[in-house]
This record gives structure tokens, C-alpha cells and sequence, in this order.
């Protein structure tokens, strides 16, 4: 008796599977990985036990962050990046004015931050920190 065998296929890899890891590598990498470079701003301390001498010539401009969107410069309010507010840091650069920056209590790190690299593209270099105002 005589038995046919079929005949032997070859075995071959299917691609389907490697394909789909493939898509899933790339879908991980693409989503994990970060495409926008972090900004640092320069900032110099005070020496301790110097204070700096202040000319006649320059004067202190005050600018105190109300909330995420108010910005009081000299007494007057404005809308966060405002053109009368970019102006105003634009003549503080120019006139080569001290800068002295405050915020309120409840106003996050993050508002102040973006304040301090607005004043500092601005091109103001005489900028001050003080402590947060409550009134």
C-alpha cells in the first residue's frame, strides 16, 4: 500500500507580526520622546555683604504680578502681554531703568517665571526680585 505524502511546503516567516511590532516601536518612541528644547534664563546673584550702587541717572520702575493675566507697572494695570505692556519693558530697556519685580501670594512660580523671561527678552538688564506682596 501505497500512501501520497503530500508534498512538503516551505516554511516561510510570516512578516504580519513583525511589521505590527514595528508600528508599535515606532508609535512608543514617537509618543515617549520630547521635541522641544527647555529654556534657560540667565540670572546672576547678589555678592553678599556688597550692595550695588544705584546712579542718579537710572530710576526704578516696580512691576507686581497680580494674577495670571494683570500686571501692575508704576501703579498701572495691564493685560498680560499686552502691546502698552511690552512697550512699557521696551522704555525700561532703553532708558537702561532698574526693574524690580514682585508678586502676590497666590500667584504660581510658573506666572513668575514667564514674567522675569518677558523682562529679560524685553532687553531690560537691571532686573530685581523682591519678596511677594500681599496687599
Amino acid at each position: 500500500m501505497l500512501l501520497d505524502l503530500p508534498a512538503r511546503r516551505k516554511n516561510s516567516i510570516s512578516l504580519t507580526p513583525l511589521i505590527d511590532v514595528v508600528f508599535i516601536l515606532l508609535l512608543f518612541f514617537m509618543l515617549s520622546s520630547t521635541f522641544n528644547q527647555a529654556k534657560q534664563i540667565e540670572l546672576s546673584s547678589a555678592m553678599t555683604g556688597k550692595a550695588k550702587q544705584v546712579t542718579s541717572s537710572t530710576t526704578t520702575q516696580k512691576i507686581l504680578l497680580y494674577s495670571e493675566n494683570d500686571v501692575e507697572v508704576n501703579g498701572v494695570r495691564y493685560e498680560w502681554r499686552s502691546q502698552q505692556m511690552l512697550d512699557q519693558l521696551a522704555s525700561f530697556a532703553a532708558n537702561g531703568d532698574n526693574v524690580v519685580l514682585a508678586a502676590r501670594s497666590h500667584v504660581s512660580v510658573q506666572s513668575v517665571i514667564k514674567l522675569i523671561d518677558q523682562v529679560s527678552v524685553s532687553g531690560v538688564k537691571n532686573l530685581n526680585i523682591s519678596e511677594s506682596v500681599t496687599r
